[in-house]
């Protein structure tokens, strides 16, 4: 439909720093037009960490976001009142869904759709099961993959599968009632970045993976699912750099983007 949705950091607000904010647009020539505001999260803080800024539409429209908790993991990801260690859901054009879970609350944000998150990196809709799945940033140790519910809980800080930089717990808690478990957890932390679930044919061993970037360890992840669990894990792209997407394009083939590098094509040996 010609829109093209972008997330930033954006300095708009009366406080110092920034936040995350979402947008969309169309092209026209070399210009962005058209121009509108969906989202913008607030307060604004001068911290400069865990943006989240991942999006992706399910398969009735919605648009989902992610927004990290801003280096505030004491404050955010457990209020709903509050913006940041959260995954949102908001119309294509910014409107809010009347069946977001929070709508009615008194003083919640509504477009939130779970908290307790800690900096979502990656968000796929799972075209098989028709599920949203994310993973998300970890402290030292802990990084997640989950499966996104409704209104559920992913419980940072209260419970996590990581520890401090320093070496120090955080909790001694790694469930909690009502509390989400993640299907998968990475410890070392591989600092997930970008996700991608493979269909194309022209991958047939591939087919039902999972794909995920590595910031920390600089290459690209493969997954072998049996269901919603991970039975084998393969480094793919070793030492290639910092990989922060990773998506199956219209045309079947995979590309990753890498820091610094560009864009790589993953093209199979025949």
């Amino acid at each position: 439909n010609g829109w093209i949705y972008i997330s930033y950091a954006s300095e708009e607000g009366e406080e110092k720093g920034g936040h995350t904010a979402i947008m969309r647009a169309k092209l026209k020539g070399n210009s962005l037009v058209e121009n509108k505001l969906l989202y913008k999260a607030g307060p604004n803080t001068t911290k400069g960490q865990h943006f989240g800024s991942r999006l992706e539409f399910d398969q009735n429209g919605y648009l989902y976001f992610t927004i990290g908790e801003r280096g505030d993991r004491d404050v955010n990801p457990q209020d709903i009142k509050r913006d940041g260690g959260k995954i949102y859901r908001i119309n294509a054009d910014g409107s809010i869904p009347s069946d977001n879970p929070f709508v009615g609350i008194e003083g919640a944000k509504t477009a939130i759709y779970t908290y307790g998150n800690r900096n979502p990196q990656g968000l796929i809709y799972h075209p098989i099961r028709k599920e949203m799945w994310a993973h998300e940033h970890g402290p030292r140790g802990g990084d997640e993959l989950n499966i996104i519910k409704k209104g559920a809980n992913y419980g940072w800080p209260v419970i996590t599968y990581g520890i401090n930089y320093s070496g120090t717990p955080i909790t001694d808690k790694t469930s909690m009632p009502d509390m989400e478990q993640p299907i998968h957890f990475w410890v070392p932390s591989i600092a997930p970045s970008g996700m991608a679930y493979v269909t194309s044919d022209k991958y047939p061993s591939w087919k039902g993976n999972l794909l995920v970037g590595s910031l920390s360890f600089q290459y690209l992840e493969r997954l072998e699912l049996d269901g919603t669990k991970v039975i084998y894990r393969e480094k793919l792209l070793a030492d290639i750099g910092r990989v922060r997407c990773v998506r199956q394009a219209p045309d079947g083939f995979i590309y990753a983007a890498v820091e610094g590098k560009g864009i790589v094509k993953l093209v199979p040996k025949k």
